[in-house]
């Protein structure tokens, strides 16, 4: 695809997911083991209270039981974007690189500093889940030395990652086709940027743009033979609008409430990024060349949501 695609899809990688190394978070200390049972202990006063047990989390994050110099359990609960992708939590970091499966970088915990070899952590892909996804694997790492104090220990669990990390969908791929008056445009990449997005001064300010295909591989600006439809996105609304048709270089706006778009979500790759049917049905807009015609077709999308 051309200037435009790669430079959404860019965009799109910093929001779907992942991590810049940080050192240095809080000290936090989780009693416990993940798959420990609940002791009786004595308070003194002949009174038996029960250690709490850790509870499993479903979805992004989960729990690692650590064993050592220093025990404990490290929970996750959320993705991190910034840079590789990685799981966080209260005083908690697992870095990952790579996919299918990952390879465990960096491990931050209780005020300790990990950077395991490549052979001492290993990551077993296990169930995906489409609907919201996340894949699970069980992650073990063994014999790792905090880097300052120089403590060993070892951990194992299962953590909730985003499911292209450990696992491929059976989701359909992107693109689709729309019949533009008498003529046929093929798309092979369909990509919505469902997060705000900010104008730029001589640059598109779409959320997304359906290139025909053929018509935008070394387009060198806005003067190429380029033939697209482009959409916006309200985020506050979560409404979708197509708002400009493109033939040939030449383009027009489309008038509001001229075309009638459906969506129906498929399944997700990430927890941010949905996979979407799109059902686009224009009865008369003005698309250049052809004058006053209908479009109608059906596009799988992958919509990139913002994650905080």
């Amino acid at each position: 695809m051309g200037d435009w695609f790669r430079s959404v899809t860019v965009l799109a990688v910093a929001f779907v997911g992942a991590v810049v190394l940080t050192i240095g978070l809080a000290n936090v200390i989780v009693p416990g083991g993940a798959d420990e049972p609940p002791s009786a202990e004595g308070d003194g006063a002949g009174a038996v209270s029960e250690t709490p047990t850790v509870e499993p989390i479903t979805g992004v994050g989960g729990n690692l039981s650590v064993t050592g110099d220093r025990e404990g359990t490290l929970t996750v609960t959320r993705e991190s974007n910034d840079g590789k992708y990685s799981l966080v939590g209260d005083g908690a970091r697992v870095v990952f690189e790579g996919s299918r499966p990952p390879v465990v970088t960096q491990v931050s915990w209780d005020g300790l500093e990990f950077f395991p070899e490549p052979d001492a952590c290993t990551v077993t892909p296990g169930e995906l889940d489409q609907e919201i996804g996340v894949g699970y694997a069980e992650v073990q790492c063994e014999d790792l030395v905090d880097i300052r104090g120089g403590e060993t220990v070892s951990m194992a669990g299962t953590l909730g990652v985003a499911l292209t990390s450990v696992g491929e969908s059976d989701l359909p791929p992107m693109g689709g086709s729309a019949t533009v008056g008498d003529e046929t445009w093929q798309f092979d990449a369909a990509m919505l940027l469902a997060i705000p997005f900010a104008a730029v001064a001589g640059e598109d300010d779409f959320n997304m743009i359906l290139a025909r295909e053929g018509t935008d591989e070394g387009c060198p600006g806005p003067q190429c033979s380029r033939t697209s439809l482009r959409f916006r996105y309200d985020v506050q609304h979560h409404q979708l609008t197509l708002v400009n048709v493109e033939r040939d270089g030449a383009d027009a706006d489309l008038a509001a409430g001229a075309c009638a778009l459906e969506t129906n979500e498929l399944g997700r790759l990430t927890p941010g990024t949905a996979v979407v049917e799109l059902t686009i049905d224009c009865p008369n807009a003005d698309v250049p060349g052809l004058g006053a015609v209908p479009i109608a077709g059906t596009v799988i999308v992958q919509q990139v949501e913002f994650v905080p």
